[in-house]
């Protein structure tokens, strides 16, 4: 009886075993996306899960960024040439330096993002906006709402043309916080002031422009642009780093490596001109750091105001 036992104890977990390692995604809830069409199909259930199974080119579809509460795996794959020429219908309250607030739009692949990117390569997409009200523009996310990109690749274009008292430009999110952790940046960033009178506050950073996310073991490269006629906050990793009136947090930003430039012009009698490869001005407590290294990075100060700072111009 032993001797027949065993065996099919064995074979009862070896099933077992094999139903474990063999259960896929699909299995728990995930849905398949493996075409544009079904990367379009998102923004009707922005609360789903979904895993990709082939790498999807959006060359000629048009986008349109919604608030996104799920999650996506990438599974290793690739989102191409996703192209972003409007703002999305949310609102979020920002705040600057002074703590002012504004009622602000955003635009990215998702305008605002409460869910979770993971395992995904995100390349050669194009974000370029123009508001007449506060903005922020991000690579993945205008605003990042408690979300988390984590394992991802991320390589492509912000530009914002913008002029209403504050707005920016980020890598990965426009504002906002969260955690981003384990991913690579590669990216161009372009914002222009495009009211020569007014006063703004301008943000610009190779992961977010402004607010608190936790970032983690990021390597970032960013090749910047800023032009603009009020105060500009830059940095490698964040233009302002500033949490929201009554939070009590600890926040995490280490083990990252910042490369690349950023060229700028503050055109202001009142100069600031924060601009390193670090965080361009820190107003809030950040209480783990630890191990970044910015010394590949350089930052370029342009005292002629007449030309907007664009990518290939020779300074």
């Amino acid at each position: 009886m032993k001797k027949v036992l065993a065996p099919v104890i064995v074979v009862m977990l070896l099933l077992i075993a094999g139903a474990f390692i063999g259960c896929s995604f699909i299995d728990s809830g995930y849905k398949k996306i493996s075409t544009p069409e079904d990367l379009l199909s998102v923004v009707s259930d922005p609360s789903g899960k979904y895993i990709l199974t082939e790498d999807i080119d959006m060359n000629g579809y048009k986008w349109t960024p919604v608030v996104f509460a799920g999650i996506i795996d990438g599974n290793g794959h690739k989102i191409s040439n996703l192209t972003v020429n409007s703002a999305g219908d949310s609102v979020r309250t920002t705040i600057d330096g002074n703590r002012k607030e504004y009622e602000t739009q955003f635009a990215g692949m998702f305008d605002v993002l409460s869910g979770e990117i993971r395992n995904l390569e995100f390349t050669d997409f194009k974000v370029d906006i123009s508001s007449d009200m506060p903005c922020f523009a991000g690579g993945l996310a205008g605003y990042l709402e408690n979300g988390t990109v984590t394992d991802c690749s991320i390589n492509g274009t912000v530009s914002l043309r913008a002029h209403d008292r504050m707005f920016g430009v980020g890598g990965v999110c426009g504002a906002g916080y969260g955690r981003i952790e384990n991913t690579g940046i590669d990216i161009t960033l372009v914002c222009i002031d495009t009211d020569r009178e007014s006063k703004d506050e301008q943000f610009m950073g190779g992961v977010c422009a402004v607010g608190y996310p936790d970032i983690i073991n990021c390597n970032i490269n960013i090749d910047g642009y800023d032009s603009d006629h009020g105060y500009v906050h830059n940095g490698g990793l964040m233009g302002m780093y500033i949490y929201e009136e009554d939070v009590v947090r600890e926040g995490q930003i280490t083990g990252n490596i910042v490369t690349g430039k950023i060229t700028f012009f503050e055109d202001n009698d009142d100069r600031r001109a924060y601009c390193n490869w670090y965080i361009g001005e820190v107003m809030s407590v950040i209480l783990g750091k630890s191990s970044n290294d910015g010394s590949g990075f350089t930052s370029d100060e342009v005292f002629e105001y007449d030309t907007d700072l664009l990518p290939g111009m020779n300074q």
